[in-house]
């Protein structure tokens, strides 16, 4: 049984909103929707009721679609937002997806099983998003994700973050020889080379002596593998504490 949905559905327009709930109701029993005439309203209720997914017109008074859309991303940058509009201009499909529209839906009286197969989409997908960040804060290791081309971090977990004694934010853009330590065993570029093979589907296992903000080195075992985020290509590195480990495993790789 899927889990429940809760829409918030911003439509001045209560005739229409009254057919899509229930239209939704017949394709999409898992959805509950509730609807408000604008957007001011919408985000008072967005604050108390925290649905899983907002469906929005374009047209409305006050405030419009995309005026709302924008609003909405300051406080809420990943919740899913439809826009569910009649006025389909190109000009108005620009701007919603570069005020980071999840999607975008032509409405009539016939298109609710697409809207309710998009709600489920667009939740669906968030969930997997928050369970995935979840499981990647809480395991012990450190956990990298590099760009495969220039190796540049992406994202980091605390762990990680902990290990090296950086806020995340300064984490983000580094690459290997900004956080190894000051020898020519550790050089960046043979790190790098490291990155490059497991992006070519070489899995990487190896130790490695890493570099903490205050200039103290500790060892590291690093486990590199390929993978797909977000639908783009990375690198994902596994780092493990070795300090309490036998010293020896620290040495360099070959």
């Amino acid at each position: 049984m899927a889990a429940p949905i809760t829409v918030l559905h911003v439509e001045d327009d209560m005739q229409f909103a009254e057919l899509t709930r229930r239209g939704l109701e017949r394709k999409a029993p898992d959805i509950t929707i509730n609807t408000v005439d604008n957007a001011e309203t919408a985000l008072e209720q967005i604050a108390v009721d925290q649905p899983d997914c907002v469906v929005s017109d374009y047209q409305m008074p006050g405030a419009n679609g995309i005026e709302f859309l924008r609003a909405l991303r300051a406080d809420y940058p990943d919740l899913p937002f439809i826009l569910y509009t009649s006025k389909g201009s190109e000009a108005v499909a620009s701007d919603a997806i570069s005020a980071g529209v999840t999607d975008y839906i032509q409405k009539d009286a016939t298109t609710h099983e697409l809207l309710g197969r998009r709600i489920e989409q667009a939740v669906a997908r968030r969930r997997a998003e928050r369970d995935y960040r979840e499981i990647f804060e809480k395991v012990p290791a450190g956990i990298i994700v590099h760009d495969p081309e220039t190796g540049e971090i992406v994202d980091a977990n605390r762990r990680f973050c902990e290990l090296l004694g950086h806020d995340h934010e300064d984490v983000i853009g580094m690459t290997v020889g900004d956080f190894s330590a000051d020898e020519p065993s550790y050089e960046a570029a043979k790190g790098h080379s490291k990155i490059q093979q497991a992006a070519a589907g070489e899995p990487q296992r190896f130790t490695w002596r890493d570099q903490t903000s205050d200039g103290e080195t500790f060892p590291v075992e690093v486990t590199l593998e390929r993978t797909t985020i977000g639908g783009q290509e990375r690198v994902l590195a596994f780092v493990r504490d070795l300090s309490d480990d036998d010293p020896a495993r620290g040495d360099a790789p070959d």
